[in-house]
């Protein structure tokens, strides 16, 4: 007996060594999900393509020629070419979608450091070319884009607000939700720890969390809310992860927010 329970432990043993292993090399694969969608064609006039440290970023200027613009950063899956028709209708300002690296049709390979990077140069160099103000400026961010808003907020304290939707502290809160049977806190190479960021910056914050969410635990979400260094406002939608921006309500509080 005490033979086939050593045998049954080293077997269990093996299995989690390899588990954890299995993690640690793919670990973007389950981060970051590029996908290709094919823009509307009405949408081919907006095309707003920049490079940025040598690489070519697919993006997307839908002016409205209104004053206020808010600056997009999409989730884990999200090509912005299948999101200008929603942003386009549900915004009342301008807004800017620049694809990830290796999203789309950008070029390069996602990371924190490099997304992170690339879209702070993203803003200012919409600053420059438009000669706008700053102050005039929103950050937008869903889901994973959320770190990245966090990031650029800290970044660029002039900026005129920050919407948060579906945010979380940090990858490694979502990741003790989906595998707690892991150790990935300390095997994470792209932690977006906003949670560090969040009681220093300043800006005004609207935060809209999903009641049901079930990819990031609304605690998570609270927790940056409460954390955050500036005004905000934490609302709770009865939706899902996915499809939170479906509730009426959506676009009304970020456009009242925006105004």
């Amino acid at each position: 007996m005490g033979a086939f329970l050593l045998r049954i432990l080293i077997i269990v043993a093996v299995a989690y060594a390899g588990a954890v292993v299995w993690m640690w090399v793919r670990q973007e694969a389950y981060l970051f999900l590029p996908k290709r969608y094919e823009v509307l064609p009405e949408f081919e006039r907006y095309r707003w393509d920049r490079k940025i440290d040598g690489i070519t970023h697919q993006g997307w200027f839908l002016d409205k020629g209104a004053e206020k613009t808010v600056i997009y950063h999409g989730g884990n899956a999200e090509d912005l070419a299948g999101h200008c028709d929603v942003l386009f209708d549900g915004l009342d300002a301008n807004a800017l979608l620049v694809n990830y690296r290796g999203y789309g049709e950008s070029e390069g390979v996602p990371g924190e450091k490099e997304m992170v990077s690339d879209c702070i140069a993203i803003f200012d160099l919409f600053c420059k070319e438009q000669n706008v103000s700053p102050s005039n400026v929103f950050l937008m961010g869903r889901s994973l884009g959320s770190g990245i808003s966090v990031q650029v907020a800290a970044a660029r304290p002039d900026a005129a607000g920050v919407i948060l939707i579906t945010p979380y502290e940090s990858i490694a809160a979502i990741a003790r939700f989906q595998y707690p049977w892991l150790p990935l806190d300390r095997m994470l190479r792209h932690p977006f720890r906003s949670i560090n960021h969040a009681p220093k910056i300043k800006i005004p914050a609207l935060i809209l969390l999903a009641e049901f969410d079930e990819v990031i635990p609304v605690e998570t979400g609270q927790k940056l809310g409460d954390a955050w260094g500036g005004e905000k406002e934490i609302l709770t939608l009865p939706m899902g992860h996915n499809d939170i921006n479906e509730h009426p309500t959506y676009f009304q509080e970020i456009n009242r927010f925006v105004r």
